[in-house]
């Protein structure tokens, strides 16, 4: 896997700008002692005697070897191990944000701390640089940054003294992680266009926050105007509030609503759903924001009689479909019988009926082509494999093995509205495992059985197809 690039002139000079600035300065060493150190103690057992590393508390107790109790000094939760261990260590990623000539840079650090002879020593070492720009990102590994077939770390025996550009293709997979030190931050930003941007309200440990730093970057103005209103949920997209103008037309309804806005501190899509239903009714606001198709249903329906109707974030995909299926029959959408029908899923089941008698050959011939358009998108690993539908008689077959209604989708699908996965054990290919929609490049949905969520790993297998995969293709 190649992962270095070569390194732009403009580059080097941000890097030996970045070198000459930044330092591991006291306030960040005391930071660090105060919020890595602590967790990085044990519990040492001697017979019936219990002492405490972080404080030298000794204490007696009957926790087992290999649990944890918490010292009733220092109140840290600490794993217990016998006196005789000759070896322990543990191992912990943080950042710290910086800024240098118009960029956002999140330096990684570990830390390492190694138990032996009874006694801890503490290693910090900086690894990586992630470089944020206007438009680009750069990721920056240190030569104590050490990988070799996918795994990761951290050489603290060796000086630093280069630093190499990441491939950016592959960047999103080993971005430094952990919590955020942000003491300088307030100094870097001083005498510039982002003085008065208060960063530190919208920092966070995902990495969303790396691109709500490249909004501020391109929309400071937005950005300060917004946290200075206390909106910061609004503040994290304030590349939608740049227009100038009447506090209507940034924001999409008139200046008395502003009260109810900051009260709740509404989000984005709240805000878009405020604008559209024009009440000051945070549980009805909430109650639309959980759709995933709001947009869209808001298109066809008035939203408000449709929630009142028994809509919400369990049944609009059926919803969403029995419309679909209903304008595919030629149906009078102005009629609020059909709009609105009193028994949502015997509609939608009496309408799938009829579109299932009209399916044509055609549709399966379609299908059949966007298989061959999409397999290029196939992805796997050792584990899982996620391909594109194969055919109509598949889409039947995941519906019936998955209790879903994606065979509904099939006119979607083979009209290229969307496109329609399998997720597969790479073991038993036959058996369902996950189904996924996709629009426009990026996943929309995905179910398990009776569409239910997926794992965390599986999710973690999907997001990473996405981004390698989808937004490439």
């Amino acid at each position: 896997m190649e992962l270095m690039a070569y390194i732009r002139k403009d580059i080097k000079n941000l890097i030996s700008l970045m070198d000459r600035k930044f330092i591991v300065d006291t306030p960040l060493r005391k930071w660090i002692k105060l919020n890595i150190y602590p967790k990085h103690n044990l519990i040492i057992k001697t017979k019936k005697e219990y002492r405490c590393t972080n404080c030298n508390k000794i204490f007696y107790d009957n926790t087992p070897i290999g649990d944890k109790t918490t010292c009733p000094k220092c109140k840290m939760k600490l794993l217990v191990r016998l006196n005789t261990l000759k070896y322990y260590k543990f191992c912990e990623w943080f950042r710290v944000l910086e800024y240098v000539d118009g960029y956002f840079v999140l330096r990684g650090f570990e830390v390492l701390s190694e138990y032996h002879d009874k006694k801890f020593s503490r290693y910090v070492s900086e690894h990586q640089r992630l470089v944020i720009g206007k438009d680009n990102i750069y990721l920056l590994f240190s030569n104590k940054f050490k990988i070799f077939l996918g795994n990761v770390w951290i050489d603290h025996s060796i000086k630093h003294t280069t630093w190499r550009l990441c491939n950016s293709y592959f960047s999103p997979w080993y971005w430094s992680a952990g919590i955020i030190y942000t003491g300088n931050i307030d100094v870097d930003i001083n005498n510039t266009s982002y003085q008065y941007c208060d960063i530190k309200p919208v920092v966070s440990e995902t990495k969303d926050f790396i691109y709500i730093l490249q909004r501020i970057l391109k929309y400071p103005l937005s950005y300060e105007l917004l946290i200075k209103m206390g909106l910061t949920n609004l503040a994290v997209e304030c590349d939608n509030f740049f227009i100038k103008g009447s506090f209507e037309k940034r924001f999409g309804v008139s200046k008395d609503y502003l009260p109810f806005i900051q009260k709740y501190n509404l989000t984005y899509k709240e805000l878009k759903i405020l604008g559209v239903i024009k009440r000051k009714n945070i549980r009805i606001i909430r109650k639309l924001s959980s759709l995933n198709y709001f947009d869209e249903l808001n298109s066809k329906l008035d939203i408000l009689k449709a929630l009142n109707n028994g809509l919400n974030k369990d049944n609009e995909s059926i919803y969403r479909d029995y419309l679909d299926f209903a304008e595919r029959l030629k149906f009078n959408m102005k009629d609020k019988k059909i709009l609105y029908p009193d028994n949502l899923k015997q509609a939608h089941d009496q309408l799938l009926k009829q579109i299932k008698d009209n399916e044509d050959k055609k549709m399966v011939e379609d299908i059949e082509k966007r298989y061959i358009e999409l397999k290029g998108n196939t992805y796997k690993d050792k584990k899982y494999i996620i391909y594109p539908v194969p055919s109509y008689a598949d889409l039947l077959l995941e519906s019936s093995m998955q209790h879903n209604c994606v065979r509904t989708y099939n006119f979607r699908y083979a009209n290229h509205e969307i496109d329609l996965y399998f997720m597969r054990l790479i073991s038993n290919q036959e058996k369902s495992l996950v189904t996924i929609e996709v629009k426009d490049n990026m996943v929309v949905q995905s179910k398990i059985k009776n569409n239910q969520t997926p794992t965390k790993e599986q999710l973690k297998f999907i997001e990473s197809w996405e981004n390698n995969i989808l937004k490439h293709s």
